[in-house]
């Protein structure tokens, strides 16, 4: 999270401890396909948000997270993952999932704090 809210030099210290981080991730695939073997499993399905928030980093925080030097292994993974059907079929439209996150990264970068509270 700090590689999308930091700015400056701050942003590309986040960045590089996040892809340290990421490192420790890939390190659990090792030669499968997925996490738990050759099908998707449970950790496949609880990690694989950050695969679309890595994507959605990289786009608007303009910090490269995973790539296929850097992290060949979570980069192959996370493309296998997001070709799975029933996966396939849950993300929302990337085009609106960018248009939050921006508006919530400007909001995270720009110094200013909206609290909603509801009331039942």
């Amino acid at each position: 999270m700090s590689a999308f809210t930091k700015k400056g030099e701050q942003k590309g210290k986040a960045a590089k401890e996040a892809r340290e981080n990421l490192k420790i991730l890939e390190s659990g695939l090792g030669e499968k396909q997925f996490f738990g073997g050759e099908s998707i499993g449970f950790v496949d399905i609880a990690a694989g948000w950050i695969g679309i928030w890595a994507r959605m980093n990289e786009e608007i925080a303009e910090r490269n997270l995973i790539d296929t030097e850097t992290m060949p292994l979570l980069d192959a993974w996370f493309r296998r993952f997001l070709e799975v059907p029933i996966i396939k079929e849950c993300p929302p439209p990337q085009d609106k999932l960018l248009e939050h996150m921006n508006g919530f990264h400007k909001m995270l970068t720009g110094g200013r704090i909206i609290i909603i509270i509801r009331r039942h």
